[in-house]
């Protein structure tokens, strides 16, 4: 995590209150924290279901960059599984790079709440690509 921020400066990751935590390069696991908005509640004062699949797709898009050796990602699929309603505050995901191959990488997360709760997971499908500034997406002619 060398060359990481500690927060990210983008701004899905600025609204979600994004940091980075950890990234184990062995299993190529990323850890962030995010500090959900009250923009972000339902009716219930509770965290919006939808929601939760950015701070998932947030560390899994990490997982990836990490494990990638610095590329980006695009999420081809996300599948979600609600398990419990999630308190507005800090919530914490870990992400794992599961499989990379040439261009589509699979990544797993998991969101904790702030007692350590498992709230949701979540499984991706995603595209490695270059930066926007840096040429075609990797591996298209």
């Amino acid at each position: 995590m060398d060359n990481l921020p500690t927060e990210p400066h983008w701004p899905s990751a600025r609204t979600m209150g994004a940091k980075f935590v950890g990234y184990d390069a062995e299993s190529h696991t990323a850890r962030m924290a995010f500090d959900l908005p009250e923009s972000f509640a339902n009716m219930r004062g509770t965290v919006q279901g939808g929601l939760l699949a950015g701070p998932l797709d947030e560390a899994m898009g990490a997982a990836v960059f990490l494990s990638s050796g610095g590329k980006l990602q695009l999420s081809l699929d996300i599948n979600l599984s609600l398990l419990r309603p999630v308190p507005l505050g800090q919530v914490t995901v870990t992400a794992r790079a599961v499989k990379g191959g040439r261009r589509v990488t699979f990544v797993e997360g998991e969101l904790f709440d702030a007692e350590g709760k498992l709230c949701a997971r979540a499984t991706a499908t995603t595209m490695t690509t270059e930066w926007p500034d840096r040429g075609k997406v990797e591996g298209d002619g």
